[in-house]
């Protein structure tokens, strides 16, 4: 849908969380570091979204097709209200779907107005989110019974009669099919949905009697061309059946009048007997109508014609009236007693609400003006309320306000969202991606004063969008061309550098400060890389790489030396670390055949006899000096995480135990100046260990959707030195505070999924999704 901030004042309400990532420098166009958050709740796509300020708040408002309505604080991310929902169908007990949402004030009030799939418009006040009515449309201003009374059609068929003088309401007709004149009174055709018959019943509009009575139908033949019907009287009391029996028994279908008793006895005898018919409307002696089993019931003798002129079409239920010569709209009240209001649909001049103003309350107690109904010249509410004229079907197209009305977004054809400038139709920058399904709609607004975009997505989210920066941050750089399937850190000639290995069979290395590539790339390596780690031998860093079998790949990035091999005998080496021992760097090998292996990269041979003692194949391996002395920790599919002393390999204490599935991961890092160790494991939790006592510290964190994602451990930054674990989720990277156990500021999005993550030097993470790899530094530094 279309929707227009005209921005906001800087304390609009409280800033979000800082965010916690920013890009330092990318391998190509910056990844999508506008993202805030997602609004999750909804359990199927969500179709609308609308933004509005309620006291103060930044709030959005969105449709699903879970026929739900949620209401949302922008800032915190939490639901304001319980979910809504439109009409629940009394026959197919089926609620209706919302299709669009919209915002607007009503006398200085913020509302909510949502279009459904039975063609409704509700009305919901944002403050409480409670019911604020149901836009009816205007049917005819008449009198009645002396009164001035005002006709109304709401959308799930309901006739309502409103006193223009008290603001009662005088009655209210369900299922209400038809107005006419019968015997010189105004009267209402009802036609009951639930019945399988489709019983119509007649009403007089100005008392609220039931006119008419329903009997059933015994029999149906047809004589010398005419239908005729034989009825059965009103079973119940000794009264009604009397009546019955008086009442005559056989009709005449073309023309509603009885038979008269001579010709009533020869069509018993004589008629052909046919089906079809099952009950009969009778109204002083006259059958008015008949009800046909499955289908709609059909309307005789005087009644017939009026039917198909006074035809109540609910499909019109939205339509807007006129008053001198401005456009308007009825509203009937949330409860069952509540007041009919008319709206002034004033305009932007773009044919959208952006106000209403309540210019009369029935009950008033003042004469009210007489409404004429033009239907030649009326138009679709929705279109006024949303600028479209369905609520689906047009490319949804958002304007930004205030400090960036240079920009529009748009849905374009492909479900994503571009950003464009107004003024030239280009792009600005790349377009916002992190929706895992197709973009549905889109709006915008303002937050602490920055301007911020809103998008619904079929895979059932909303998310948020800081668009303070959107232009791309310089050109795109050469890297991998096929996806980075593992990465690293190291110091090459004493320039802190990140290595990556890609999919496209090449090792690159990269200046952490500038972002760009210090050496020529390395390729022609075997296989896919999916471990790596770098090392300094002899003065000079190599780079050690594990794949798919048993052997470690040695080179040298800056010398061009030939790659070189060792074979491990560990079946395949799932995880590399490295270690200083005795003064030497060491690698530390953890392999499918459930061994820890130690090996001098000078010598290319192991040091001492493999470690064992996991049951299962050992995943993950991580280092760190306890007490002095090297110690590596390693985590396995038998749950386990082990710590050995590498300086004569024996296993330190007692297996960590606490997860309950397999340990995919581990890593080491210091809190409050003691080595801890963090696992992650199959069972979606994270678990913080002490080194020195050899006992969890907390409970095991939990959130972690994705346990195979990749991890790293790192600083918050800003001199905090308090320690983040960072996972890779999809297209997303997530941080928690290792200490408090609560996710560390908002989750960085990617353009395409997280395939690596390492930690770097001053809290930083450098990430390879795709074949891009971005360096990550916290907003505050």
């Amino acid at each position: 849908m279309s929707e227009t901030s005209a921005g906001a004042p800087d304390d609009v309400n409280a800033p979000l969380p800082d965010q916690r990532w920013t890009v330092q420098w990318a391998d190509g166009p910056v990844p999508n570091h506008r993202r805030l958050r997602s609004l999750t709740g909804h359990s199927a796509p969500v179709r609308s979204v609308a933004t509005a300020v309620v006291d103060g708040r930044a709030v959005v408002v969105s449709g699903s097709r879970d026929t739900t309505v949620r209401f949302w604080d922008l800032a915190t991310g939490e639901q304001l209200h319980a979910p809504v929902t439109g009409r629940t169908d009394p026959v197919s007990s089926m609620t209706t779907g919302v299709l669009s949402v919209a915002t607007a004030e009503a006398d200085g009030r913020p509302v909510a107005l949502t279009l459904h799939e039975d063609d409704s418009v509700l009305a919901w006040d944002l403050a409480t989110g409670r019911a604020a009515g149901e836009f009816v449309r205007l049917v005819e201003s008449t009198v009645l019974e002396g009164r001035r009374v005002l006709l109304t059609l709401g959308a799930d068929g309901t006739l309502g009669a409103w006193d223009l003088l008290t603001g009662s309401r005088v009655g209210a007709f369900p299922s209400a099919a038809g107005l006419a004149v019968l015997e010189g009174r105004r009267v209402v055709l009802t036609v009951d949905d639930i019945a399988v018959d489709r019983t119509v019943r007649v009403w007089d509009l100005g008392t609220g009697e039931q006119l008419a009575r329903s009997v059933e139908v015994e029999r149906t033949l047809t004589l010398d061309g005419r239908v005729l019907a034989v009825t059965a009287g009103e079973a119940g009391t000794a009264e009604a059946e009397a009546e019955a029996e008086a009442e005559p028994r056989l009709w005449d279908l073309a023309t509603g009048e009885p038979v008269p008793a001579p010709s009533a006895a020869a069509a018993l005898s004589r008629g052909t007997e046919v089906g079809g018919v099952s009950t009969a409307t009778v109204v002083h002696g006259r059958l008015v109508a008949v009800g046909l089993d499955g289908e709609e019931p059909r309307f005789i003798g005087p009644l017939a014609l009026a039917r198909q002129n006074g035809a109540l079409a609910r499909h019109r239920a939205r339509e807007t009236a006129l008053l001198d010569g401005r456009t308007v709209a009825l509203t009937a009240g949330a409860d069952e007693d509540g007041t009919l209001r008319i709206w002034d649909l004033a305009d932007d001049g773009q044919q959208r609400v952006t106000g209403i103003r309540v210019i009369r309350s029935v009950g008033a107690g003042e004469a009210a003006p007489v409404l004429p109904h033009e239907p030649e010249r009326a138009g679709d509410l929705w279109q006024r309320l949303s600028g479209r004229p369905t609520g689906t079907g047009n490319a949804p197209v958002a304007v930004v306000g205030g400090r960036g009305d240079r920009i529009a977004l748009t849905v374009e054809a492909d479900g994503t969202v571009a950003v464009r400038d107004r003024a030239t139709g280009r792009p600005v920058g790349p377009p916002l991606t992190g929706h895992t399904g197709k973009v549905q709609d889109v709006a915008t607004t303002a937050l602490a004063g920055r301007p911020v975009a809103v998008t619904a997505g079929a895979d059932h989210t909303i998310r948020t969008w800081d668009l303070t920066h959107v232009q791309g941050d310089g050109p795109p750089r050469s890297g991998h061309t096929g996806t980075v399937c593992a990465l690293t850190t190291g110091v090459l000639d004493g320039t802190p550098v990140a290595v990556t290995a890609g999919a496209d069979h090449a090792v690159r290395v990269w200046d952490l400060a500038a972002g760009q590539q210090v050496t020529a790339p390395v390729t022609g390596l075997e296989g896919e890389v999916t471990a790596m780690v770098t090392v300094v031998v002899d003065g000079r860093m190599l780079v050690v790489t594990a794949g798919c079998g048993d052997a470690l790949g040695l080179l040298d990035p800056v010398g061009g030396h030939p790659h070189e091999s060792v074979t491990t005998g560990q079946g395949r080496v799932l995880a590399l670390a490295t270690a200083t021992l005795t003064g030497r760097p060491v690698l530390v090998t953890a392999g499918a055949d459930r061994t820890v292996a130690v090996w001098d990269p000078a010598t290319r041979r192991a040091v001492g006899e493999p470690l064992t003692g996991h049951s299962s194949r050992v995943t993950s391996v991580a280092t760190v000096e306890l007490a002095g002395r090297p110690v590596a920790v390693t985590g396995s599919w038998d749950r386990t995480v082990r710590v050995w002393d590498l300086t004569d390999g024996r296993q330190l204490g007692e297996p960590l135990t606490g997860h309950t599935d397999w340990v995919t991961s581990v890593a080491t890092v210091l809190v409050d100046g003691r080595p801890a160790a963090v696992s992650r494991s199959r069972d979606k939790t994270v678990c913080l260990w002490d080194l020195a006592t050899m006992r969890q510290i907390g409970g095991a964190r939990t959130g972690h959707a994705d346990p195979n994602g990749p991890m790293a451990v790192t600083g918050a930054g800003a001199g905090a030195g308090l320690p983040v674990v960072a996972v890779g989720q999809g297209q997303t990277v997530r941080c928690w505070d290792l200490a408090t156990g609560h996710e560390a500021g908002n989750e960085y999005v990617l353009p395409l999924a997280v395939g690596a993550l390492g930690a770097a030097p001053g809290g930083r993470l450098v990430v390879g999704f795709g074949p891009e790899v971005a360096l990550l530094r916290p907003a505050a530094d």
